[in-house]
């Protein structure tokens, strides 16, 4: 008994260890968020705020356990956040489409920022399912060079949304019922669980992926899921469906329950049937009890090799570009902080000078010369600009907009 009892107290530290972050590891200059009053701020979304728009390196914020309820908008780029323990820092909130007419608008979290990292955190979204216009993301990735480690996306309907860009997930899970794992972003899945999760009654099917590429040479949008593993509350489940007419979806490695993977595999939306002979989606090496591809649709693609994540993605340094993973902060940052009580500035300077980024391009309304983001073409208090690297800029709401071929 006394053996027993030791294992599991060593376990127990151990599983903390894993899904915790210990604070006296954080660098110099980090914001603490702690709703009840320890840290610098109470709420994330006055943390974020506190941050200068223009940055060159990491800046860090850690979030004390809680749950947060709000609906964080981050512009800022080079933001790091990192949870104290990602099953007890939940950033949550209630839209979805039906509340606002947008389906990216209502996300829980809305990453709009360049080098967007997130570690041990819980996303998620709480709104009604289902119901007519439940889409509900908890996250929605609208930038570059995002990466998330060790974090939780729950919803039912468009959990997960890698809306444009390109965006890494690693040892995540991510659970929903409908189109989950969606946009028109370019992302890999690594090591992530993936849970079909229903509600009582549903006889339905589930829908994992919905992919939104429109290059016909499948380099600018697409979704590669490997070494992962699909579970389900019980629910039978698509792979995916063909959102837009290149629809690319790789699964790689991957564990199935096979049984409850329909036999079909794929499905096409009833408006755009014309779609399946355009996309390039299927499974290479998947493996689990039951599986196998026997009747899967003729247009599915048994793959006889699979791009690597470096491939898929192209340049990922900037993953481990973090103190994250041990890297030791060269550049000269300066970071302001503010309390109800106190005001805080540290200042932290070494010898090492880092080039100023490069300004963004002068917006113009004949589409040259112009980068395709979002800021560009409208963001924030859109205001009717047109600039877009290519195509044309298309208005969803107020607060956002984005270049769209």
């Amino acid at each position: 008994m006394k053996t027993f009892t030791l294992l599991s107290i060593f376990i127990i530290c151990w599983v903390q260890h894993i899904i915790a972050y210990p604070q006296n590891k954080l660098p110099a200059g980090t914001i603490i968020v702690a709703q009840d009053g320890s840290g610098n701020f109470r709420t994330l979304q006055s943390a974020i705020d506190s941050l200068s728009n223009s940055a060159s390196s990491e800046r860090v914020i850690y979030i004390k356990n809680g749950t947060y309820r709000e609906q964080i908008l981050c512009q800022k780029k080079y933001v790091t956040l990192v949870g104290e323990n990602k099953d007890k820092v939940i950033i949550t909130y209630d839209l979805n489409h039906a509340k606002t007419g947008s389906s990216s608008k209502c996300a829980s979290f809305r990453a709009y920022g360049d080098n967007f990292k997130a570690f041990d955190i819980t996303f998620e979204n709480t709104a009604p399912f289902p119901g007519t216009d439940a889409q509900a993301p908890a996250i929605n990735c609208n930038a570059n060079n995002h990466y998330f480690e060790n974090c939780n996306f729950l919803s039912y309907q468009d959990t997960l949304l890698s809306n444009s860009g390109n965006h890494y997930f690693k040892n995540c899970y991510i659970r929903g019922f409908t189109d989950f794992i969606w946009g028109s972003g370019r992302a890999v899945f690594e090591q992530c669980t993936i849970h079909v999760q229903g509600k009582p009654g549903m006889t339905n099917s589930g829908y994992l992926t919905a992919n939104g590429n429109k290059d016909v040479n499948l380099k600018k949008s697409g979704f590669l899921i490997t070494n992962s593993k699909v579970t389900t509350d019980g629910h039978s489940f698509y792979l995916g469906r063909t959102w837009r007419q290149y629809c690319y979806v790789i699964f790689d490695r991957t564990e199935f329950p096979g049984d409850k993977i329909v036999r079909e595999g794929w499905l096409t939306f009833n408006s755009n049937p014309e779609y399946a002979q355009t996309s390039k989606v299927g499974e290479y090496k998947c493996y689990g009890s039951n599986y196998n591809t026997y009747g899967r649709v003729g247009w599915s693609t048994n793959f006889n090799n699979v791009p690597s994540i470096k491939d898929f993605l192209g340049d990922i340094s900037y993953v481990t570009d973090s103190f994250y993973f041990g890297k030791v902060a060269t550049t000269t940052t300066t970071t302001t902080t503010t309390t109800t009580t106190t005001t805080t500035t540290t200042t932290t300077t070494t010898t090492t000078t880092t080039q100023a980024p490069t300004p963004l391009p002068t917006n113009n309304n004949n589409n040259q010369n112009c980068a395709s983001l979002f800021y560009q073409c409208g963001g924030k208090n859109y205001k009717g600009s047109t600039c877009c690297k290519e195509g044309t800029c298309k208005k969803y709401n107020e607060d956002f907009s984005m270049c769209s071929n």
